[in-house]
């Protein structure tokens, strides 16, 4: 097994090699030079840098001269374009796709290890004998004992596949019966939907995810020749 020094190096590595590989796939990407100046310029008004002052670089980038810092700036501007050109018009697709994952819901949660006690805890939630405020500050063993029972917003992708498929086929403000998810009973309500919009963040996001894939894979497929 790796150590812990070994992984950083792997991963800076790779790093280092992806951004070789989408500078060099961006390298086709023409500019005029009236992009370059302008990204040169909202990044030097960003960063508090004086374009005159060619002495002074931001802290982060030093010690990079003015031409090479523009350098780097003009290099990213051409792989952002490389990015939009080739994989905008799939961003789309993939977002239709991974959309049921990044849906996200708000939702009420209590967890026990029993469940009789799950039970009990929702017929007292269903006769409006108590809150589930009240209960998660007595009950309940995540850390939404810390939030009044209240979870989220979470994505639908990235919680338990059981909860999951339970909260997704609630309805918002009504009382869940008790499951299981993994080891434990869980009592839950939906609170609200939050479905995403394919709008530009999101569309960046897409766009970010299928050219990693696509780097990934390259590297991948450099490594084994």
């Amino acid at each position: 097994m790796p150590t812990p020094s070994e992984l950083g190096s792997w991963r800076l590595w790779r790093h280092l090699r992806r951004l070789r590989l989408a500078a060099h796939a961006g390298s086709s990407v023409v500019l005029s030079q009236e992009e370059c100046d302008k990204a040169w310029q909202d990044f030097c008004r960003r960063s508090g840098l004086d374009p005159a002052d060619k002495k002074k670089v931001p802290r982060d980038f030093a010690p990079c001269t003015h031409e090479e810092l523009r350098e780097v700036i003009v290099r990213d501007l051409r792989i952002s374009r490389w990015k939009e050109e080739v994989f905008g018009p799939h961003a789309k697709e993939l977002f239709d796709k991974r959309k049921p994952d990044l849906d996200q819901v708000v939702y009420s949660l209590l967890r026990v290890r029993d469940l009789g006690l799950a039970r009990e805890l929702w017929f007292r939630l269903k006769e409006n004998e108590a809150t589930f405020a009240e209960l998660a500050a007595r009950y309940t063993e995540g850390h939404e004992l810390h939030t009044s029972g209240i979870v989220g917003p979470s994505a639908f992708g990235k919680m338990h596949p059981a909860l999951a498929l339970l909260l997704r086929a609630g309805e918002e403000g009504k009382l869940l019966q008790p499951a299981s998810v993994g080891d434990i009973f869980v009592v839950a309500r939906v609170e609200k939907f939050l479905p995403v919009e394919f709008d530009a963040a999101m569309k960046a996001r897409m766009v970010e995810e299928l050219s990693l894939q696509w780097l990934e894979s390259k590297l991948d497929e450099d490594g084994a020749e």
